[in-house]
């Protein structure tokens, strides 16, 4: 996108989110679903669509008009357009169906949240749903993929998603971690660590190597007000990371 200078920039010159980028192209494999929560302008369902030999399915959420239409632009040139490979999901993935405010950052369109902030300007009405429900309408009943960064809604997410967790047994999870915005939602840093384990992930932070979280506490700690971790979770066969 060429209006977003953040992701699209840091894109463009090759410098954005390279830890990411490299735990998931050595974790993800050709016959995953693949499911992309929050997909701006679709880099990770690229990622998937362009594994060699993909046999999968992707499933791309991403409720803001403007991101959307690269995100399209970007599984087309990627590929997903043929058969049922790809789906592009128009919905907020909630913990309940409704109609949400989607207020926007023109500096960052990675930065569009669900709650007002001095940085956000303008608005954009929404529609959502559970996770679980939206993978019903697209005959997705497990995912062996899962990322989420949604600015502070992933326990909102998870919440949604509880059949669709259950069914997955095998799975890999990459989160981002920002308990600020996680508490503008509604939620709690710890509580949102909890439900991950309670979901039967184990947890690690993500940075050049993965560490496990041993101290969920001191996770929340270390990551207050602007700070944020990127968080790794396995489960069933892959609980190994």
């Amino acid at each position: 996108n060429p209006d977003d200078p953040v992701i699209s920039g840091a894109l463009t010159l090759g410098v954005y989110e390279r830890d990411e980028i490299s735990y998931f192209r050595s974790r993800f494999a050709a016959d995953m679903t693949f499911i992309d929560i929050g997909a701006n302008v679709g880099l990770y369902s690229a990622l998937a669509l362009s594994t060699p030999g993909f046999r999968g399915r992707v499933l791309a959420v991403e409720p803001h008009a403007e991101s959307r239409a690269y995100l399209q632009k970007t599984i087309q040139a990627n590929g997903g357009n043929a058969g049922r490979a790809a789906q592009i999901c128009e919905l907020a993935a909630a913990d309940r169906p409704g109609t949400l405010t989607l207020y926007k950052n023109p500096e960052n369109k990675g930065d569009n949240r669900l709650y007002p902030d001095p940085l956000l300007r303008g608005e954009e009405r929404i529609a959502a749903d559970t996770l679980d429900n939206i993978c019903h309408r697209n005959g997705i009943a497990s995912a062996q993929f899962i990322k989420i960064d949604v600015q502070g809604a992933e326990a909102q997410v998870m919440r949604g998603a509880k059949e669709l967790l259950a069914a997955s047994s095998d799975c890999v999870l990459m989160t981002e971690f920002w308990p600020y915005g996680l508490a503008r939602c509604g939620a709690d840093g710890l509580a949102y660590l909890q439900l991950l384990q309670e979901a039967g992930f184990r947890l690690y932070e993500l940075g050049r190597n993965l560490a496990p979280v041993n101290d969920p506490r001191a996770l929340v700690e270390r990551t207050r007000g602007r700070h944020y971790a990127n968080l790794v979770g396995v489960k069933g066969a892959r609980a190994q990371p």
